[in-house]
């Protein structure tokens, strides 16, 4: 059975059976949702215990930067552009204050000046301060001779890190859980702010200092914004996160302004990634990274209040941008269609991700957006599941200058004569996989109104939150209702009728409108975006 956007459904609630004493601890509902994901128990209230000695060489680290610290030694944070990089330097700025460092330089890179700790910022390091310590944050994993030559400049260097590592590792003292085979999976899937915040943490428990309980908002927006697995560690955070900045009670100047500007009631996890973020990553997508630090470390009301106004005009401007480049590359596509897009003009660095990432879930292939300077094609790569960006990439890394990521999303950098040979490799390996088959999944059958006056089922939601990447928003089936609709100045609303009542309604901006439908008794699949506020969406339809 497939919708009219070609999906393939997948009914959970008839593939898997949860066990009886998941039922019989969280009721026949909540067990089947944890179920269907593999829970044995919500994630954000699992108990969690490890030692610091499992997260490698956090010891070490401590040590390093308490010991800088003492000597009064230059501190130089070298993080990146996105809101994990941006966060994480950020909370290290504030603990290395708190613990009373008194030259601490945090720097961020603009993309135009490339990504990871390149020499030419080592050097500039060493022009200012001929020594001392560079703590690299959410990069620096894969910057082995950077490493060296910063330590034959006369720098000590940590790294803070959660991206995959290559085959060679730095020769410094590196904080990543994934260089670990030992590492429990839940501190591998931690974004580098998370990682920095147990840092933090560890500190606080040996007695060495005290940190602000409202930090923890800070790997909220990091963990939601760099889409990393919501397993209980991060879920913990997040949703203590939450709790924090629905109290206004905020780690820095920059998000309270932030918040009082967007007038949000409530927030969750969907605000974080749709509202929050994309502003914040706003600054690094349009050349301003080192104003979006500034924004998250100023202590100034006024301060914040300007950067929040450029911000919000620089968001915009990257909307518009996005929206145009995007639909010029669906229609080369659809002029060249292949197994994978492979796109190369000169566009932003800044939205090449966001591009990708639209075009990738779009189309339904691998999306590889190059942005060309005549020289170098710096890229940026998604992928739907089924296909591993890092085991495609590793095939073909000779003909690449840099590259990192993840199995859905990496960056990577291409000289241009290089260019015709990688697409031809890039698509072969691609070849290599089967075509990916859209799926849906189905969580359980529900009707609105159980949804809506089920307190068990309310509750139920809420203690599954945070729902993101790992576990995804529960999708609900609603069957045979009749569908109409009227045009509005949004588009369309959808109206979803039973017996005479009316369930639903939805907006839809007029992308597909399923005419030949009106009338017909349909099979609805909805999600819920708010919990509290139980905004329903209308996602898909099904007709045998």
């Amino acid at each position: 059975m497939k919708t009219f956007r070609g999906f393939l459904w997948r009914f959970l609630f008839k593939e898997i059976v949860p066990p009886q004493d998941l039922i019989a601890q969280y009721g026949r509902f909540l067990a089947q949702l944890l179920a269907n994901r593999g829970f044995s128990e919500p994630p954000a209230e699992s108990v969690i215990s490890f030692r610091a000695q499992t997260v490698p060489n956090l010891n070490e680290a401590g040590e390093k930067i308490l010991n800088a610290v003492k000597k009064g030694k230059p501190i130089f944070l070298f993080g990146d552009y996105d809101v994990d990089g941006l966060t994480s330097t950020a909370l290290m700025f504030k603990l290395l204050r708190r613990l009373g460092a008194k030259k601490v330089f945090p720097v961020v890179p603009e993309r135009s000046e490339g990504y990871g700790l390149l020499p030419p910022f080592v050097e500039k390091f060493y022009k200012l301060a001929g020594g001392g310590l560079i703590v690299a944050l959410d990069n620096g994993t894969k910057e082995v001779e950077t490493v060296k030559l910063a330590q034959k400049l006369g720098f000590d260097v940590v790294i803070f890190d959660h991206h995959t590592p290559g085959e060679e590792l730095p020769p410094c003292t590196l904080v990543n859980p994934k260089i670990s085979p030992n590492a429990p999976q839940f501190l591998k899937d931690l974004s580098t702010v998370g990682l920095v915040y147990i840092f933090a943490k560890y500190l606080e428990r040996s007695g060495l200092t005290q940190i602000d309980p409202s930090w923890v908002d800070l790997p909220a927006l990091g963990t939601i914004a760099d889409v990393s697995a919501l397993s209980c560690l991060n879920s913990k955070l997040v949703r203590k996160g939450l709790k924090f900045l629905n109290r206004r009670e905020t780690s820095s100047v920059g998000l309270k302004v932030l918040l009082q500007n967007l007038r949000l009631e409530k927030l969750n996890e969907n605000d974080i990634a749709f509202r929050l973020a994309p502003r914040l990553n706003a600054f690094g997508r349009m050349e301003k990274a080192r104003r979006g630090l500034k924004f998250l470390i100023t202590e100034k009301e006024r301060e914040a209040q300007k950067l929040f106004e450029e911000m919000e005009a620089l968001n915009n401007r990257r909307k518009e941008i996005t929206e145009r480049i995007t639909r010029r590359v669906i229609q080369y596509y659809e002029r060249n269609p292949s197994k994978a897009l492979i796109y190369v003009d000169r566009i932003p660095k800044g939205i090449l991700g966001i591009v990708a990432g639209r075009t990738a879930s779009l189309l339904g292939v691998p999306s590889v957006i190059f942005s060309t300077d005549g020289r170098m094609a710096v890229g940026s790569s998604r992928s739907p599941e089924g296909i591993n960006l890092v085991k495609v990439l590793k095939k073909i890394s000779p003909l690449m200058e840099r590259w990192g990521g993840h199995s859905q999303a990496a960056g990577l950098s291409v000289k241009v004569e290089n260019l015709e040979e990688f697409k031809e490799r890039f698509l072969q390996e691609v070849e290599r996989y089967p075509t990916p088959t859209p799926t849906l999944e189905v969580d359980f059958p529900l009707q609105p109104k159980h949804l809506r006056e089920n307190e068990n089922v309310k509750n139920a939601l809420r203690r599954l939150q945070p729902f993101g990447a790992g576990n995804p928003y529960p999708r609900f089936l609603f069957e045979d209702i009749l569908l109409d609709f009227k045009r509005n100045r949004y588009g369309f609303t959808l109206h979803f009728e039973r017996n005479g009542k009316l369930y639903m309604n939805a907006t839809d901006r007029g992308e597909v409108i399923p005419h030949h439908l009106k009338g017909k008794k349909l099979r609805v699949v909805y999600s819920v975006d708010n919990t509290e506020r139980l905004d329903l969406q209308v996602e898909y339809f099904l007709w045998v």
